[in-house]
């Protein structure tokens, strides 16, 4: 990436790195060289071998005392294909969690606990749905008219400061910003005023609580982030959220 060192699949900080790709952010070891976010270009390298340090193959067939003779290791690699196995790709062929008599049993989790010990996996990130008025309005409408459409929606994923919790918010195009800053405040129990709710692609922060998610462009879906709250004019990347658009004299 970006003419950098060699990433193998199983490395935590490739895991990471997907992760943010696929839960759609910008991922967060890039933010600091392009902090405006750049264009991708995806190259299928699957087929070429990687070469440590840059080192050409020995050219020969290699022999030990007695003439025996050596495989080259792609070539052993080429005679197995997928015997080497990742604890990841091991964890994901295993179902999530299983039902026996009503109750749900975790399959994955205690598994994981144990490979940790001797594998390197990623950290996990904890989904957390935030209950909003607009879920349990949506719960309700699916109990009670199930074959009615669903009204338009703003579904949000949010990534903590750390990155290690993803919050879930189903709510109204005509809620405000505010209103996600109080449903993230009261989730985490925190002052709604301690953090900061931006967007890296385009960078924007949304700083103005009286927004509504449709004027802001939050709508049908996106993916933000948050921030300790910084010092005013201490953010030259960022744009101010777009505010609604003037009524017609």
């Amino acid at each position: 990436m970006f003419d950098g060192p060699f990433q193998p699949f199983y490395d935590p900080s490739t895991q990471r790195c997907l992760r943010d790709i696929l839960d759609g952010f910008f991922p967060s070891e890039l933010q600091r060289l392009y902090p405006n976010g750049v264009p991708f270009k995806v190259s299928d390298l699957r087929n070429q071998v990687y070469l440590e340090d840059g080192l050409d193959p020995f050219p020969g067939e290699g022999r030990v005392v007695g003439r025996q003779r050596m495989h080259k290791a792609w070539d052993r690699a080429e005679e197995h294909p997928g015997s080497r196995m990742t604890a990841e790709k091991f964890l994901n062929r295993l179902p999530k969690f299983v039902i026996q008599q009503g109750e749900v049993i975790d399959i994955q989790g205690p598994i994981r606990d144990t490979l940790q010990n001797c594998c390197p996996l990623p950290a996990r990130i904890q989904e957390i749905v935030v209950e909003t008025p607009t879920l349990a309005a949506e719960r309700e409408r699916s109990q009670k008219s199930p074959n009615t459409p669903a009204p338009p929606l703003s579904m949000l994923r949010i990534k903590s400061e750390n990155g290690e919790q993803s919050f879930l918010l189903m709510m109204q195009p005509d809620n405000t910003i505010g209103d996600v800053r109080a449903l993230l405040a009261q989730a985490r129990a925190m002052d709604a005023s301690a953090f900061e709710i931006f967007s890296t692609f385009p960078p924007t922060l949304y700083q103005d609580d009286a927004l509504t998610l449709q004027a802001a462009g939050l709508v049908p879906k996106a993916a933000l982030l948050l921030r300790a709250r910084r010092a005013p004019n201490s953010s030259p990347n960022f744009s101010p959220s777009p505010g609604p658009s003037p009524s017609p004299q």
